[in-house]
């Protein structure tokens, strides 16, 4: 068991760095980043259309008019899903009653285990206000295409998937603004959410 944990660490460090060389890397009709800093390209924001936990169909237009936060992840994601749902909630109060112009989407990344219920509960422990999206696996796959988050395999017992390494901020329009990491700290990312409120 110790090994195993011991093991986990530099696998998740790999693909995280692995998952940021190629999204830096990449072009076309997906989301790519301007220049060495976290100002985005001013692309709209690539549409989807998912579910959320209660099987209402939602598209990324739903949420025109708020700053939108997208991130892909997984809810058995041992480190990087967590820290960047955990930063949310710390933007959330940093924001206080601004907060309610802000929405975050976590999209998953493994939607054989991550069941809307699973989904829910996930969420809900680091934020009420998180809107937690799955689909099927196909439905999925366009998204993650899009946001350059691949999933190795589909998911079975033991097997390692993906996520999105960054935390993109479309403004109320919808067009890419920022990109941010989570383990930047909370307060920057407040001030960077704060100017497109």
């Amino acid at each position: 068991m110790k090994d195993k944990k011991l093991l986990v660490a530099p696998l998740s460090a790999i693909l995280l760095a692995s998952s940021l060389l190629f999204f830096f890397s990449q072009a076309g009709d997906g989301v790519g980043a301007a220049g060495g800093d976290y100002i985005a390209s001013g692309r709209p924001l690539p549409g989807f259309s998912l579910k959320n936990t209660r099987g209402e169909v939602v598209s990324l237009d739903s949420f025109r008019g708020k700053v939108v936060l997208v991130f892909l992840g997984y809810t058995s994601c041992p480190d990087v899903c967590p820290m960047a749902l955990k930063k949310y909630a710390e933007v959330e109060r940093l924001l206080g009653n601004r907060a309610d112009e802000v929405v975050m989407l976590f999209i998953t990344t493994d939607p054989q285990r991550d069941t809307p219920s699973t989904l829910e509960k996930f969420v809900a422990g680091f934020s009420p206000n998180i809107v937690a999206l799955t689909g099927t696996w196909e439905e999925l796959a366009a998204v993650w295409q899009k946001y350059h988050a691949r999933p190795l395999e589909q998911a079975s017992e033991g097997s390692y998937v993906t996520h999105s390494a960054v935390i993109y901020v479309g403004d109320r329009s919808l067009v890419l603004r920022k990109i941010l990491t989570p383990e930047m700290p909370a307060e920057e990312m407040a001030r960077e959410i704060k100017k497109l409120i």
